[in-house]
């Protein structure tokens, strides 16, 4: 899968990345979101998952969706979650 093409979609959709990394021989990339928030692109696959940091070195993996749609369901959940975290 390709990381820039996946942020390129995600920009046209509100969602700004700060930073990507595409996916490398031994590791997959990803397009941070936030400081907490980013989206896991796969090495083998096509299908990106969201991770949210809920603590140092903790993090919750959301499921890996095909579709674009469900996909940004989850960053939107993932996101408003990391702001209810930093309002506590």
């Amino acid at each position: 899968m390709n990381a820039q093409a996946l942020a390129e979609k995600l920009n046209k959709l509100g969602f700004t990345p700060v930073a990507l990394s595409e996916p490398s021989k031994k590791e997959d990339g990803m397009i941070v979101i936030t400081k907490g928030v980013h989206v896991q692109v796969p090495l083998y696959g096509d299908e990106p998952n969201v991770v949210l940091e809920t603590g140092k070195g903790e993090f919750e993996f959301y499921d890996a969706h095909k579709s674009i749609e469900r996909l940004v369901d989850d960053l939107k959940a993932a996101l408003q979650d990391e702001k209810a975290m930093a309002s506590r």
